[in-house]
């Protein structure tokens, strides 16, 4: 198993007992898996974070992409880096970063606006590109703490996302 496929099954492990199995979940769903996707309709670009679901009675769900870091920095595919950068054309964009060092560690989380700066900065003329991770990253000594965050910051935005809608209704 790759160790990000290993990163994702980890964070899943821990985040399972509070995802809405009545919502759609996808994990690590790359290469071909998405393209088929995209061919079926299901999808309107390839491109998806490794972790998509919601957090029972969370209004949206929760999308993130995980990486392994080396040195500090994270294997982007060019797909990736043109989907999600600020111009890019992704339809489904990751809220967050979840990141592991190979030896699983040390842990990581920051949210997609803090990587924005390095993806825009990418040229993106080749397949793969090795992108720094954000300095002001959140690091966690274990994976429990990863996950526990996870779903701290995802239920938080999800729960003021039900909360503006419901003042709007109000209003």
């Amino acid at each position: 198993m790759k160790q990000e496929h290993r990163l994702v099954a980890e964070i899943y492990r821990f985040v399972a007992p509070f995802i809405d199995a009545t919502k759609e979940i996808y994990l690590s769903l790359d290469g071909q898996a998405a393209k088929t996707a995209v061919g079926a309709g299901r999808f309107t670009d390839p491109d998806i974070p490794d972790l998509w679901f919601t957090v029972v009675g969370a209004g949206e769900p929760t999308r993130i992409e995980a990486k392994i870091l080396d040195k500090g920095a994270a294997l982007l595919m060019k797909s990736q880096i043109l989907a999600w950068r600020s111009t890019g054309s992704g339809s489904y964009k990751p809220a967050a970063w979840a990141a592991a060092n190979r030896e699983f560690t040390e842990f990581y989380y920051w949210p997609h606006s803090s990587f924005l700066p390095s993806l825009d900065r990418c040229a993106a003329a080749r397949k793969t590109y090795t992108l720094a991770a954000p300095k002001d990253r959140l690091a966690f000594s274990s994976m429990p703490e990863l996950a526990l965050h996870i779903l701290r910051v995802g239920t938080n935005n999800s729960l003021k996302s039900n909360l503006s809608a419901s003042a709007a209704k109000s209003a």
